[in-house]
């Protein structure tokens, strides 16, 4: 199943809904994705994580990487609506402090 099921644009922020696992399989393809996306232009990005359920540390590592890719790029990389599971993970690392997260869009729009 692949990592990104679903992209759409809401204002000014490119909005991906994730799949179920953000684990060292997918890590490419969200690299790949994020990459293309700053590429084209598109540097406000937020991330739907609700749906996660597995998370790996290379999983953490790609989130990490193209928060600092996308920061040094003028960008910006936040989470929406974060599973439990991530959240957790989040908070034994530390990342939930680095990290932005909304549980909805509405103030998500209003940060970026």
């Amino acid at each position: 199943m692949p990592l990104v099921l679903r992209q759409r644009i809401v204002g000014p922020i490119t909005l991906l809904e994730l799949s179920e696992r953000l684990t060292l399989e997918n890590v490419p393809e969200l690299r790949d994705k994020l990459q293309d996306l700053a590429a084209q232009g598109h540097r406000s990005l937020l991330l739907d994580c609700s749906q996660i359920r597995a998370v790996d540390s290379q999983g953490i590592g790609a989130l990490v990487s193209n928060w600092v890719s996308l920061r040094n790029r003028g960008g910006k990389l936040a989470l929406l609506n974060p599973s439990v599971r991530l959240c957790e993970v989040l908070q034994i690392v530390g990342l939930h402090k680095v990290i932005e997260s909304f549980d909805d869009i509405e103030p998500a729009l209003r940060d970026f």
